[in-house]
This record gives C-alpha cells, structure tokens and sequence, in this order.
C-alpha cells in the first residue's frame, strides 16, 4: 500500500517537503488572517494542527527530529533578539519598576507551585514545573511584537521581562534539575549534580564572550561596514549555538549573553534586526508550526487537568499584575495589558535549546500530563492572549508594517 501512495504522492514521503508545504499553507491561512485584523502567525498554528498528530499526521516528533539544527537556529535567533532588546543601564537605574519586573517572574513560580501542589502533584515535580513557569515565551512574545509592529513602554517593559525570566528561570533551573537528578540511584548527589548544572551555565557564558569577541575583533579588523555586519554575526551566532550543542553548556544563557553584549557592548550602528526581519520571520512560522503539529488534543480531554491548566495560567496573569501595584511609572490600563501579555509560558526544551523536542524525564504520569495540558494550551491561546495585551496597550501599530 505505501508503495502505491508513494506512487501517486512521492512528496509525502519528503520530509523537507512536507515542512515545505506546511510553512506554505501556514502562509496563505495567515494572509487570511491578518487582511481581517487578526495575529498572522495564526496561520502557522492552524497549519500545525492541520498536518500535525492531530490531524493528517504527516508531521511527527521523529520527522521534525530530522530538522533539529534547523530549529535550533531558528530559536537562536529568537533568543538573540531577546537579550539584544534587555537594556541593563535602564533595569539598573529604573528602581521599582525593574524590581517589580523581577517580583512578577519570581510570583509566577510560587503561585504555580502552589496550584500544582494542592491539585496533589508531589513537591518535588511541582517545584521542577514551577521553576519553568516562572518564564514567559520569548518566541511568542517576540513574534506577536513583530507580527503587530508593537512598540512603547508596555512593550518594551515586556521585552525586558520575558529576558529576566527567563535568566531567573535557567538559574532556578540548575537546582531543581540537580534535585530530580539526585533521585537517580546512580546519581553521585545533590552537591556534584548541582556543581554540573552550574559549570554548564558557566562554560555557556564563556562561549558567549568568546563568540562576542571574535565577532568584534573580525568586523574591526576588517573594518566592516555596518550592511556587512550582520552575516558575521549571524556566523558568530552559529558558532555559538554549535559549541553549546557539542559542549552541553547553556545555549539559552549564552545566546542571551550575546544578545546583551550587542546592545550594550557594541556602540557602532547596528542594522541586525533590518537585515534578517524576514528570516526572523520564517523562523516564528517554523517554530509555530512545529508547536502546533507535535500538540494532541487529547490531552485538553481530562476535565481535572484541563482547569486546572486554565487556572495556572490565570494564576500567572493575576500575580504577576499584583507585582506591578508598586510602581508608579505605568498607568493601570499598561500594567493590566503587560499583565496579559506576559501570559505564555516557556517550554522545558526552549530553556535547554539543543533539545527543543526532548520530554520532561523523570516526572510522574500525573505531571507530565499537567504539562502537556499547559504547553497545548500555550500553543493554543497564549499568542491570542499575547496578541491582545500589546493591542489594549495601544502599541500596535500593523497599518505601518
């Protein structure tokens, strides 16, 4: 039978043209969207969803196991750009506003916690999934800023917050991992598990100020100008994505360091984000569709589970609008739209990079239900939500894209 299908549609069995095709039909359905007012990236969803393990299936883990380099890069990118939009000088002199950036991250974590402690799950797995919670999604917040063109203050608090989180959450991060290690009969104790999850956080850092500094050597050496800028640091980024891959060190800090080294770092122009905004763009689209394809809705099935999920993240927008009560520097209407687009979640393979399509080993059926629940559910509404809280911010501004 696959012989006489592989007749009459030799493309399917292309796993290159299947992603092909996939980032094509995500690109006519999000032309749809976008001409009626709505987030174009949408269109990568529904693709996913339609061609993914909820649909046609012709998308699976092991398929998209093939372009594991290429998501790779694409998340690179992403996180890149992250650290590139942290202003260090700003969160330093901002007083209560940076603080309660950072009190909003670390309420996040507490509250998940608590919500998944007294829904029963052990406080060992509660903590490890707490620690994950505690970030929002730089790829669904960069790329709903980008797909409406937003711009302000709540969206570059925003931008600021999703890269404090995320810092906090990888530090965080090393202790639970070492925790959950620990429990392995083979493990040699909290104390080296820990001290290996740090050296990896470490030798990331070193990678990033290497990777940063050649960069900068090469382009004044060369005397480069800045049209010419970007393609040697787009190498840069490579070789540090690459170097964290074979070294087992953090991509997700290192990436992030370079990011920050640029803005703050680097005082020539800089022209990366012109340069590769539609590169960046297919790489939202990837990275959409590829979340969308791997999501069974099966897993929104069980009533328990699912509200719970709803509840954590409603959790999350409640706490974290809570921290912003302090500062005074944003209205309540901005607090309440920063509070909703910090909604989304990142996902335990976003945080470690080279293993973006890896599970949550060492959780019980339980947790790694909940989890499955909430990253369908991230997948699902949290670009919507995203998408919403930079449009009540009234920083949109599509008509100018």
């Amino acid at each position: 039978m696959s012989d006489r299908i592989f007749e009459l549609a030799p493309w399917l069995f292309s796993p290159l043209a299947i992603i092909g095709a996939g980032l094509l039909l995500a690109q006519l359905i999000g032309l749809g969207l976008a001409s009626r007012g709505l987030p174009k990236l949408y269109g990568a969803v529904i693709a996913g969803l339609l061609v993914g393990v909820s649909g046609l299936g012709l998308v699976d883990a092991p398929l998209l196991s093939q372009f594991q380099e290429l998501f790779n890069a694409a998340t690179a990118l992403v996180l890149f750009e992250v650290g590139r939009k942290m202003d260090l000088q700003w969160l330093w002199n901002s007083g209560r506003e940076g603080a309660s950036l950072v009190l909003a991250s670390l309420l996040r974590g507490f509250a998940s916690f608590a919500c998944l402690a007294a829904f029963g799950i052990p406080s060992g797995e509660a903590a490890f999934i707490a620690v994950v919670l505690i970030a929002a999604s730089p790829i669904i917040f960069a790329s709903m800023a980008a797909d409406s063109n937003a711009s302000g203050v709540a969206t570059f608090a925003g931008a600021n917050m999703v890269g404090i989180g995320n810092v906090i959450a990888l530090l965080a991060l090393g202790p639970a991992l070492a925790w959950m290690k620990m429990q392995d009969p083979a493990s040699n104790g909290f104390g080296a598990e820990l001290g290996g999850e740090l050296s990896k956080l470490a030798l990331g850092a070193v990678i990033a100020v290497a990777c940063y500094g050649l960069y900068a050597v090469a382009t004044r050496v060369t005397r480069a100008p800045a049209r010419q800028r970007p393609g040697m640091l787009l190498a840069a980024l490579l070789m540090d994505l690459g170097l964290c891959s074979v070294t087992g060190s953090s991509a997700l800090l290192s990436l992030l360091l370079m990011g920050l080294l640029l803005r703050n770092a680097e005082k020539r122009d800089n022209v990366f984000q012109a340069q590769l905004k539609t590169g960046q763009d297919i790489g939202y689209a990837l990275l959409f569709m590829m979340s969308a394809a791997l999501v069974e809705i099966q897993q929104l099935m069980n009533p328990a589970v699912l509200a719970l999920a709803l509840l954590i993240f409603m959790v999350r927008i409640g706490v974290t609008r809570i921290a912003f009560i302090g500062s005074g520097a944003w209205s309540a209407h901005k607090k309440n739209a920063m509070a909703v687009s910090m909604c989304s979640l990142v996902s335990f393979g976003t945080l470690m990079v080279d293993n973006s399509l890896g599970t949550y080993s060492g959780l019980g059926p339980a947790a790694a239900q909940v989890i499955a629940s909430l990253l369908a559910l991230n997948v699902l509404i949290a670009p919507a939500l995203t998408w919403w809280g930079l449009k009540i911010a009234g920083e949109t501004h599509e008509e100018e894209d």
